[in-house]
């Protein structure tokens, strides 16, 4: 996913030569992009991926030492094939790449202000590292084989098979009711999904290896209050369509594996707790699907349409959709296709996303009082499960309570950034003062690549 950034503004082109920031990676020319001019990207040292025209990023590659701004602008020239003169390098330089932390002056002194970031709608937050970098690199390395087509095909095969001979030998309600009535099961059985999905995340870092990217860490973080793995695939940027799209998919491919060794282990053993698990672990297959929110749905259609990120062109979309108005450049950039694409996505994802605000603003109240009623019924349970000693049944209580205020907590939050927005949104529109000092219009983006799955 990419965010849009704005450059602080800048008095002036600042003379002097310029080199290229410590620790940058120039990730290369976009495969698949849905714009209709060549993108590149680079990735900044602390992980924030910067999005270039081809003019910004020749200039970024030339600019491995200091160099006369002069003999810079030479070799741009020729690498470019138009004329570029000091001056325009100057301006370039000084406006766009260095406040972007892209060039630096070796004679100046250190930029007083960090690097902007992205901070995407609905972006994780508090996120913490479980596995390192090298490890998840040596395990996406060791299970890489895992993808070789023919056992991909056969495991799909595996799954409709498994499924079919479920469907119609199995009583999945007397496992459920069997489940539920045994608190150890039920302990047991969140443990097992919460295994299956850092599997889940384990898949998207091992389809980033096998396409011949290199996967980061895998962690854990806040989705808004929502506890969720996620993996850094930020370096399949450079991969093709096809292979982003295979790391896009490959966290359900491995939820699948590990439905399949449930399955095998429920045919072998016949536990109640492994079907209850091959039919949870599914549904939460299905939660990814839906590409209204940051999951892997989500990724699939972004990379379908070669945009990394569809809620920046949400304002440009509907903008350009009002009588009168001409088409925003943010639309007009897009190739028919994935115009075609971003604005379907956008008139069904917002009126979707409007009806559940309108519905959590109405149902909150509710939603509230139910959920201090059972945490409140819960923490009785837990009082006397630990007064009485029954640790499982004091877990399972305590494990209950926050379940039920993760989503009304979460409710409240999302109202309340909203609401936030709207007003700092009517602020600009009516305030003469800050519309005079709006930000440039947004040229580059800078953003890590993140794959999140619940498991709550």
């Amino acid at each position: 996913m990419i965010q849009e950034l704005a450059a602080p503004s800048a008095s002036g082109p600042v003379a002097g030569p310029w080199q290229r920031a410590e620790g940058l990676e120039l990730l290369g020319l976009v495969s698949g992009s849905g714009l209709n001019h060549s993108t590149y990207l680079v990735r900044r040292a602390d992980g924030q991926v910067v999005q270039l025209s081809e003019l910004l990023n020749i200039i970024v590659a030339k600019a491995t030492i200091p160099l006369p701004l002069d003999e810079l602008a030479h070799r741009v020239s020729y690498a470019f094939g138009r004329e570029l003169d000091a001056d325009g390098l100057s301006l370039l330089a000084e406006r766009k790449l260095a406040p972007l932390g892209l060039l630096v002056q070796p004679s100046a002194a250190p930029a007083s202000a960090p690097a902007p970031k992205a901070t995407p709608l609905l972006a994780l937050r508090a996120k913490t590292t479980i596995f390192p970098r090298r490890a998840v690199e040596h395990l996406a390395y060791l299970l890489s084989p895992l993808y070789w087509p023919p056992f991909v095909i056969l495991a799909c095969v595996g799954l409709v098979a498994l499924d079919l001979h479920l469907a119609f030998s199995v009583d999945a309600m007397g496992a459920v009711m069997d489940v539920l009535v045994t608190p150890s099961m039920l302990l047991v059985l969140f443990i097992l999904m919460t295994v299956g999905a850092l599997v889940h995340e384990l898949g998207h870092a091992t389809a980033c290896r096998y396409g011949g990217a290199t996967p980061g860490v895998i962690g854990f973080g806040l989705y808004l209050v929502f506890p969720a793995f996620y993996t850094d695939v930020t370096d399949s940027y450079r991969l093709s369509r096809g292979g982003r799209i295979r790391t896009d998919l490959g966290g359900l491919y491995f939820h699948l594996l590990w439905v399949l060794s449930a399955g095998v282990g429920f045919l072998i053993t016949h536990s109640p707790l492994l079907l209850l698990l091959v039919i949870m672990t599914q549904l939460q297959m299905v939660q990814q699907l839906p590409p209204t929110i940051r999951l892997d749905g989500y990724f699939v259609l972004a990379d379908l349409a070669g945009v990394p990120d569809l809620f920046s062109r949400v304002g440009p979309v509907l903008r350009s959709l009002l009588p009168g108005r001409q088409v925003d450049p943010r639309v007009l950039e897009l190739r028919p296709i994935s115009r075609w694409i971003v604005t379907a996505w956008v008139l069904i994802v917002v009126p979707f996303l409007l009806g559940v605000l309108v519905w959590l603003a109405v149902s909150l109240p509710f939603i509230l009082q139910q959920a201090l009623d059972a945490a409140v019924l819960h923490a009785q349970h837990l009082f006397l499960a630990a007064t009485t000693g029954h640790p499982i049944d004091a877990i399972l209580a305590a494990l209950a309570m926050v379940l039920l205020a993760l989503p009304a907590l979460g409710a409240t939050l999302v109202l309340a950034k909203v609401g936030l927005s709207l007003a700092a949104a009517l602020t600009r529109r009516f305030s003469p003062a800050l519309r005079r000092h709006r930000p440039l219009p947004r040229h580059a983006a800078a953003t890590r690549r993140i794959r999140s799955v619940h498991h709550s």
